[in-house]
């Protein structure tokens, strides 16, 4: 009888440790879930680790900055206009300092041993980007909304992604960070 006390108190305190435990558990999903709520702005996720060499990340990072500044550098009345946009609006020379600044981003692209048909591709949004701008008023508008350096940008990240998870699929990854040199014969 003595045993079968025992047997019933620890059910009974078994069951009610699982159930406190079980109900602290839903109370914590709770309360994160209200916190989540509230303060989804500082709920940021971490980045996954990048798949990219450090002197890829470097000039990748490089290269984005100076696409955002040159085309979403200014936020005016929830829309955003770069410097490109900015100095398109004068005549003519503003479309060539324009073109010249894009032409230090893809320079800086050039860096990583970016095979001629991306070169070719992000010449095509410059050149696409200058003719649109010589067009007075109208040209200087769809300019800003064109956004070749943004374009191009992305066009080098997605293409620098996609080398790296072919060159990681052979098992021929680089580890070091020492940019690739081209050799010329």
């Amino acid at each position: 009888m003595n045993k079968e006390a025992m047997a019933k108190y620890a059910l009974k305190s078994l069951m009610s440790d699982s159930q406190r435990q079980q109900q602290q558990q839903q109370q914590l999903q709770q309360e994160q879930q209200q916190s989540k709520k509230k303060n989804w702005w500082w709920n940021k996720q971490p980045k996954p680790e990048s798949i990219l060499s450090l002197e890829e990340q470097r000039v990748l990072k490089r290269v984005k900055s100076r696409a955002h500044f040159l085309d979403r550098g200014v936020s005016c009345c929830c829309f955003q206009v770069g410097f490109d946009g900015i100095v398109g609006f004068i005549p003519v020379i503003g479309d060539f300092i324009g073109v010249l600044l894009a032409l230090q981003v893809v320079h800086m692209a050039m860096q990583l041993d970016i095979p001629n048909e991306l070169v070719s591709k992000m010449m095509f949004n410059i050149a696409f980007d200058f003719v649109i701008g010589l067009v007075p008023l109208a040209g200087d508008i769809l300019d800003i909304m064109y956004k070749c350096n943004t374009k191009n940008a992305l066009l080098l990240e997605n293409y620098l992604i996609k080398r790296r998870r072919k060159m990681m699929a052979h098992g021929t990854t680089v580890t070091t960070s020492a940019p690739v040199i081209k050799t010329t014969k």
